[in-house]
């Protein structure tokens, strides 16, 4: 194709090569960012490439273009740092493990050089495959390439992204513009306008017009509506690779976070954190939901997750917000506190189950962690939950489980006290245990079998004392039995304000606290306060028959609190960049290295002329001043044939740009290359004078300036910084 054609060919490629980033934009967090920098990605492939092949071979032409797309992996890197600190350690890790990532992180994915940099380099080996085969007369091959990437987009998304109905229509647009712009070409040679003029033919043109849209159209439309309904809603669907790649974990802590209560409660001094927020706010820090008999451990799968975490797999009833910098000094493993449920996160990498809604950090522990969170604090209204419905036994057996051998005083309480609906069988155990035993910092640690096997009375007698240790685990055990899905989690109370008025608070070990959870059909995950006393607020009320469960220290009942936005400037900005603004600095990188890269061809340019034109010996100076002449000849758009003589070059030189008095040139430069390749073998005299190379020399440089200023203004600037010259062959 030349011409128009070339030009409308090119962007249609670069339209079909864009068409699996935009499949696969909608994955991440920032997905019009996304796909933004993909269609850049697209559009660099084919240019660079097309404009490579002019003067390579194919081969060449796609293993020169892989710097440029390394350099372009350097700028994501500058613009979405990922878990790799530094620029070139940065750039190593996302290259090799940025499939890895995007398998393994939930959904949506974070906009991080660890995450781009494989859709990116994707679309630039589909767009550079796309522009050598269009260069080399293969328009059907140059958008399988795309084609493909297009198919990976979509299986790599999985069923939990939208089907990509519009980047599957852009894709048939552009390939139908390809082919038909292909097919046009090799049957008039001339061009459009060669026919049109030859014939007259403006009724032809227009129907040709009419007839390639309506193909256009249909093409679209079967793609659009057939392509993403066969691969998306057929009994051969692609399967979800992310449900079948496990995500890399270190091994879980021994210790169970219930065991530190105890500890903790005799020596509540010990300062663990450090929480700025502008209100006091509870912690949830660990959920624990896997009983042995002797210790509560925490199960789930955790997978990474970038600033966007993926909602739990349990309904949120409410939804207010909070958010929190947190500061960690001396917390155990490597569990990370949030307000509720988190759902956003900045300034460490962390891990989330979406099963118990725990977060974590994503590789060693969370000592010295500092990350701001916001999470939904959960609140539920009193309807709600005195008409919640019994949960599928089966879907929560892992929540039922009791192991052999459990206390009979377990079995015994929840067949006295657990009776009613489902929310009045918890409420009651949890009256039942604030009711009847009271609150000891210094009995012994423990929450067993053994240990809730003294703890625990018979119905009707008083109890004795305990930590919330085993008042959470007691509960849990008592909810399983009465049939309700339970789990214990451990969070911390707000901690003590420092200084007057100030935000930060400091959380020490007396400020954990643990508390039991019990799922109710339709409501979700119910918090309850089972501590001696009067619950809190938002716990069991001290009635039997009614109240509310939430977190310890929130509202129950009533109507949810008005909802604010994640990381709302009412909780104060979290700096984390404006998406447009990393664009820009990505773009800014981009032009920054294309400057560099001009300004260092310019200068191996100047330094190989001068090398070329100033060699001291005669001969090599000759040879220098005719490569320099064929590629000053290049850059002005005459380019020698291979097969033209040293005579056919000189009479090009002298039409493209005569001499003043209009007579062609005596060539120094001829006639020594002449004589030189006519000349026999060397006799020991020189083969060329000095006199002579030097007079070459200088008609060259005279020429190829004078040559230089007949060009337009914006040639001529780039003239030095043009990189082509130092990759053409000699021929």
């Amino acid at each position: 194709m030349v011409g128009v054609n070339r030009v409308l060919g090119l962007a249609a490629l670069i339209a079909a090569a864009a068409a699996p980033g935009l499949a696969v934009s909608p994955a991440y967090a920032e997905p019009d960012l996304v796909a933004v920098v993909l269609t850049g990605w697209a559009a660099a492939g084919v240019l660079v490439t097309a404009l490579l092949h002019r003067w390579l071979s194919a081969a060449s032409a796609l293993v020169m273009g892989l710097p440029v797309a390394f350099a372009g992996v350097v700028a994501l890197v500058a613009a979405f740092p990922g878990r790799a600190e530094g620029l070139w350690p940065g750039t190593v890790d996302a290259v090799a493990h940025s499939g890895a990532r995007i398998l393994t992180m939930a959904l949506p994915t974070p906009v991080a050089a660890d995450t781009l940099a494989l859709p990116a380099l994707a679309v630039w080996l589909a767009g550079a495959a796309g522009a050598l085969a269009l260069g080399g007369g293969a328009p059907l091959t140059a958008v399988l390439g795309p084609l493909l990437a297009l198919v990976g987009a979509a299986v790599v998304n999985g069923p939990e992204v939208r089907p990509a109905y519009v980047p599957a229509a852009v894709f048939a647009l552009a390939a139908v513009v390809v082919l038909a712009l292909s097919a046009d070409q090799r049957a008039d040679p001339g061009g459009a306008a060669t026919v049109v003029a030859a014939d007259g033919g403006r009724r032809r043109a227009l129907t040709r017009a009419l007839s390639v849209g309506g193909v256009l159209a249909l093409v679209a439309s079967l793609t659009v509506y057939l392509g993403p309904l066969a691969l998306y809603s057929s009994p051969f669907r692609p399967a979800d690779l992310r449900a079948e790649v496990t995500p890399p974990e270190e091994t879980t802590d021994g210790v169970s976070p219930l065991s530190y209560l105890a500890a903790w409660s005799a020596e509540p001094g010990e300062r663990l954190m450090t929480v700025t927020g502008e209100e006091p706010t509870e912690l949830r820090w660990v959920t624990l939901s896997d009983f042995d008999g002797i210790t509560w451990q925490a199960g789930g799968r955790y997978v990474p997750v970038g600033e966007s975490v993926p909602p739990p797999e349990f309904p949120l009833p409410a939804r207010p917000v909070r958010t929190v910098d947190v500061e960690v000094e001396a917390l155990p493993g490597h569990w990370l506190p949030s307000p509720g449920i988190a759902r956003q996160v900045a300034g460490a990498h962390t891990a989330f189950d979406p099963a118990s809604g725990g977060l974590r950090i994503a590789t060693g522990t969370a000592e010295g962690a500092a990350y701001r969170v916001a999470g939904v604090v959960p609140q539920f209204e009193e309807e709600t939950l005195t008409t919640a419905e019994e949960p599928d036994r089966e879907e929560f057996a892992e929540y039922l489980e009791l192991p052999a051998d459990a206390p009979p005083q377990i079995a015994g309480i929840a067949a006295e006290v657990g009776t009613g609906t489902p929310y009045q069988r918890a409420n009651r155990l949890a009256a039942h245990l604030r009711s009847n035993y009271g609150f000891d910092p210094e009995s012994p640690g423990g929450h067993g079998y053994a240990n809730l096997a003294e703890f625990l009375v018979e119905p009707g007698e008083q109890g004795g004392g305990g930590t919330s240790e085993q008042f959470a685990s007691a509960f849990a055990l008592l909810a399983r039995a009465s049939g309700l899905p339970s789990r214990v989690v451990v969070g911390f109370g707000p901690g003590t304000a420092v200084g007057d008025g100030g935000d930060d608070r400091i959380i020490r070990s007396g400020d954990a606290v643990a508390w039991g959870e019990v799922y109710l059909e339709g409501v979700g995950w119910a918090p309850f306060d089972v501590m001696p006393g009067d619950p809190k607020e938002n716990g069991a009320t001290p009635e039997s028959e009614t109240g509310a469960g939430a977190d310890p220290g929130e509202a129950a009942g009533g109507t949810a609190a008005e909802e604010d936005g994640l990381f709302s400037p009412s909780n104060g900005p979290i700096d984390v960049g404006d998406a447009w603004a990393r664009v820009g600095r990505t773009v800014a990188w981009a032009v920054a290295a294309a400057v560099a890269a001009a300004l260092l061809a310019g200068a191996a340019r100047v330094v190989r002329r001068r090398y070329r034109l100033a060699a001291r010996e005669p001969e090599r100076r000759l040879h220098g001043a005719w490569w320099e002449l064929r590629d000053g000849l290049r850059m002005a758009g005459a380019a020698p044939r291979p097969s033209d003589t040293v005579t056919d070059v000189l009479a090009r030189s002298d039409a493209l740009l005569p001499a003043a008095d209009g007579r062609p040139r005596t060539w120094a430069l001829g006639t020594a290359l002449n004589a030189l390749a006519f000349m026999g073998p060397a006799s020991g005299a020189p083969r060329v004078d000095a006199g002579t190379a030097r007079a070459a020399a200088d008609e060259v440089r005279t020429y190829t300036a004078a040559l230089r200023a007949e060009l337009p203004r914006s040639r001529r600037v780039l003239w030095w910084l043009d990189p082509r010259p130092l990759l053409w062959r000699r021929r």
